[in-house]
């Protein structure tokens, strides 16, 4: 598959992951995370811009760089995610140059990789292609753009799906300085690794994966030690207002962060399942197996499918090292934040999702030494995995799309505010549910939240009761609050989601069965919404 193919394929491969993940955009309501995007980009410009020298601010520029585009297109949820649909899509054929520079391969295109020279980049060692349509790099994409837990972030909006392609982005970079040399990549580099460490601050991590990447690649890299030395350098300058910060984590006997502590074994068996299944739980493992399959076939199995590459005057990379660097792209990620953990809780599956397509490509491999290693039932197993893989995916994709997975703040708020009347009181638990409310009520303009207070009302966020103290001592503190925020008030309006972060115990919902009378209740996916009349205020 050369010339023409090669590009209809491409172009083919690009559209139908676009259309994949622009389908149902809007479908899911924003959870609050997804409005507190929208917040920070929208409100005034020094407080954003705040957030650069702020202790523990994460991800500004991501919220900055949403501001120009808000402007220009509004505030609607379709607008907010569209930027992680274009960050996903092109994490797809990124991979794919990203691969052919990591593990070289009999390529479609025939030539040599883009800023190489075809006279002295040789492949070498590699096995012969049993299928030569069927390559690795090839693979990988066509598995990028069809993980769900890949097209679940790509349709969120938040700096998920972005921070992915950042990663491949400053991976590919590096792969250009330490093969093809000149200071243009380690300047790409630096620019991209700082612009991915503010996008998230724990992509951080991204620096000393690829210091690690440096030391494998050994004794080739050294003839780019002066080039990314001077990178190395150079990150120190952005990494400055956040050293403060991780040090007080790091130190602090306090815990800082809103995470429980995970054991390494959960967060591998969570990170497996999410880059195996997306979001569908309801999956039965079974349906897992062949995933696993070409999983562990490719980690168990799969430098046999790599090549080398060399020239005259400098050393191959064996392919031992490219399966290294492959391997510490998946698995360090997980221990650098375990041993962050171990002082201060900071894992949860989506902040490593930048080792997906280090997924994508040993699942790649895995295909290949099947392909390899099968003889005539090369063909009917290489396509029926193909199938099933494709197939399995597709599905649970469409179930991400068609049920109602995030928590349906959207319909919640929407119910209260047609039917509320001026002189009933909300009362949001947790709180933070205000900013929902602001703006499932606005016109999603970019001014979404201007005149919010208006349309919020009278309200009060619930009480928390999670201190550590008695029932006894938290029903008083409740009681005294609920009375002060409900004076005067003939019906309570009550929107509860994630109540178990603020009340535990449930003792605000307990004040209401006591002194008020349930007139309505309606539940939503992740939200219920109950309206009291008060007993105090019956006539």
């Amino acid at each position: 598959m050369k010339g023409n193919r090669l590009r209809i394929f491409w172009l083919a491969l690009i559209l139908i992951a676009y259309g994949w993940r622009v389908y149902r955009l809007d479908y899911q309501s924003l959870w609050r995370d997804e409005v507190d995007a929208i917040n920070f980009a929208v409100r005034d410009l020094p407080q954003t811009l705040g957030m650069f020298l702020q202790a523990a601010q994460n991800g500004p520029l991501y919220f900055l760089s949403l501001r120009p585009w808000f402007y220009v297109a509004g505030t609607s949820e379709f607008v907010l995610r569209y930027p992680s649909v274009m960050a996903g899509v092109l994490s797809v054929p990124l991979l794919w140059q990203v691969t052919r520079r990591l593990l070289p391969s009999p390529d479609l295109s025939g030539g040599a990789q883009p800023g190489e020279r075809a006279d002295r980049e040789l492949v070498e060692s590699t096995p012969a292609p049993r299928f030569p349509w069927l390559t690795i790099p090839l693979l990988a994409a066509v598995f990028m753009a069809a993980n769900p837990y890949q097209v679940w972030y790509a349709q969120e909006g938040k700096m998920y799906a972005t921070i992915t392609f950042l990663a491949l982005l400053a991976s590919w970079f590096w792969l250009a300085g330490i093969f093809g040399g000149g200071w243009k990549p380690w300047l790409a580099y630096f620019l991209t690794v700082s612009a991915t460490m503010y996008t998230h601050l724990l992509m951080v991590l991204l620096i000393p994966v690829h210091f690690v990447w440096f030391l494998l690649a050994w004794p080739r890299s050294r003839y780019q030690l002066r080039g990314y030395g001077l990178a190395l350098a150079g990150l120190t300058l952005p990494y400055t207002p956040m050293v403060w910060w991780h040090w007080e984590m790091l130190t602090s006997p306090d815990r800082l962060t809103g995470f429980s502590f995970t054991p390494l074994d959960q967060m591998v068996r969570s990170l497996a399942l999410s880059h195996a299944r997306g979001f569908l739980t309801t999956v039965d493992s079974i349906w897992l197996a062949p995933v696993a399959f070409l999983f562990g076939a490719g980690l168990l199995l799969g430098i046999t499918e790599i090549g080398a590459r060399h020239d005259r005057s400098r050393p191959a990379l064996a392919p031992w090292r490219r399966y290294a660097l492959l391997l510490a792209w998946l698995v360090l990620p997980v221990v650098f934040i375990y041993l962050v953990s171990l002082r201060q809780p900071v894992f949860t599956e989506r902040y490593v999702i930048w080792i997906g397509p280090a997924v994508a490509l040993f699942m790649a491999l895995g295909l290949q030494v099947v392909a390899h290693s099968s003889g005539r039932l090369a063909m009917p197993l290489v396509s029926a995995l193909l199938l099933f893989l494709i197939g399995f995916w597709g599905y649970v994709g469409w179930q991400q799309k068609t049920l109602v997975i995030k928590y349906d703040l959207r319909s919640a708020v929407h119910y209260v505010s047609d039917q509320r009347t001026p002189d009933a009181v909300l009362i949001l638990q947790i709180p933070h549910l205000e900013w929902a409310y602001r703006y499932y009520t606005s016109d999603y303009t970019f001014d979404a939240f201007q005149d919010s207070d208006r349309r919020l009302g009278w309200w009060a966020g619930g009480p928390y009761t999670n201190w550590r103290r008695s029932t006894a001592v938290e029903e008083v503190a409740v009681d005294t609050y609920m009375r002060s925020v409900t004076d005067g008030a003939g019906t309570v309006w009550a929107v509860l989601s994630e109540v178990e972060m603020w009340d535990a115990r449930r003792l605000m919902d307990a004040w209401l069965d006591r002194h008020g009378v349930l007139e309505d209740q309606k539940p939503f996916p992740g939200v219920t919404v109950r309206r009291y009349r008060l007993l105090d205020s019956a006539p």
